[in-house]
């Protein structure tokens, strides 16, 4: 990487890049702007023209990690979907099994999306307001949870029922992954996530039936 490529405005995508190369290989202490400029190449001053601080620069692979769950889960949706009709239930788990495979493939970045949204939601409203990464990082990480409510939507039920629906899913979904990548939960050999998913009784039942 070149200052050059800088000057294109390629800088900042290389150094969250950078961030989750260092993330998955060190873990989330080794992290720093001095350590993803040396991971591109480039001055230990430069990543400063993106991000003023670390808690920035966390911030900001965090958003982008939403983005990508998001954006994994719509892909297998939309592959489903070319393989044959899926019905309201159905659409919910294969979201589901994508943010599991999502979250478990990529745990240390998980945990740091996750440390982020506890940061954010325990701030007053003052700090929010006066802070822009907040709002863009907020829109990001409810991705997920607007993928399933609009997934619980298609059923015809009212608003309050759809959204209190995604709510519990994104919840179950979001309390296993973090259970899984910590041990708690074994998913057996040879079980994909989405028949563990379903297998989830009650509470998938609750979810999934059309």
């Amino acid at each position: 990487m070149s200052t050059k490529q800088y000057h294109h405005g390629d800088l900042k995508a290389s150094l969250i890049a950078a961030a989750n190369a260092i993330l998955l290989r060190d873990g989330a202490d080794a992290l720093s702007l001095r350590a993803i400029a040396a991971e591109v190449g480039v001055s230990h001053m430069a990543p400063y023209a993106h991000f003023k601080n670390k808690k920035e620069l966390i911030k900001s692979i965090a958003e982008a990690g939403f983005v990508l769950m998001a954006d994994t889960m719509e892909a297998v949706a939309i592959e489903s979907k070319a393989k044959k009709s899926l019905t309201p239930g159905e659409l919910v788990l294969a979201y589901g099994a994508s943010y599991l495979e999502f979250a478990t493939s990529n745990p240390q970045l998980y945990r740091l999306m996750l440390g982020q949204v506890e940061t954010t939601g325990r701030k007053n409203k003052k700090e929010v307001s006066d802070d822009a990464v907040s709002s863009s990082f907020l829109e990001s990480s409810k991705k997920p949870f607007i993928l399933l409510r609009e997934a619980f939507a298609l059923r015809g039920d009212d608003k309050a029922k759809v959204k209190a629906q995604a709510l519990g899913a994104w919840s179950m979904v979001h309390g296993m992954a973090a259970l899984i990548i910590e041990g708690h939960i074994q998913v057996p050999e040879g079980t994909s996530f989405k028949r563990f998913l379903a297998a989830a009784t009650p509470i998938s039942d609750q979810f999934l039936q059309d």
